[in-house]
């Protein structure tokens, strides 16, 4: 009986995936606690139309993401460097970073933790490519990853 009930809610439905984890969650007792906006106070006094808040919210937002670019427009091209703000907003001087060699042991470790799968980010090489090329790119990894640790060390300017 409930079978049927279930079977013909989910045929029924325009979002038969939505339908179908719906009477899964109610199935297994999972609780939604829906965090629904029933009131927002703006300039003291409170709005409870719910395209009222979203249009008050949407303003908010698109306000504050305004006045932000104004004032970084703002602001000097030399000043932009983030390493010049960094250190100009910083209360006491850096120590010097310095970053310890990688190893072959350290790459296979990490190479050795990925999960085999065909998908790839931006750059199309899966980490199945990665490791099954592993033995060919190991040696020249190593050799750019040291390289770029020898190069980086942060100090004051």
């Amino acid at each position: 009986m409930k079978r049927l009930y279930y079977k013909k809610g989910i045929t029924k439905s325009k979002n038969k995936m939505k339908t179908t984890w719906d009477i899964i969650h109610k199935e297994i007792g999972t609780i939604t606690n829906e965090n629904n906006i029933k009131s927002l106070r703006i300039n003291n006094h409170t709005v409870h139309n719910e395209i009222s808040i979203a249009n008050e919210l949407n303003d908010y937002f698109l306000n504050t993401a305004g006045s932000i670019s104004n004032s970084r427009i703002s602001e000097k091209k030399e000043d932009a460097s983030p390493l010049k703000n960094l250190f100009k907003y910083s209360n006491q001087p850096f120590k010097v970073i310095s970053w310890p060699y990688t190893s072959t042991k350290e790459i296979n470790k990490i190479t050795d933790s990925l999960k085999s799968k065909n998908s790839s980010w931006y750059d199309e090489i899966s980490t199945k490519i990665i490791k099954i090329s592993k033995p060919f790119i190991i040696s020249p990894l190593i050799n750019t990853c040291n390289k770029m640790f020898a190069q980086v060390t942060i100090q004051k300017e």
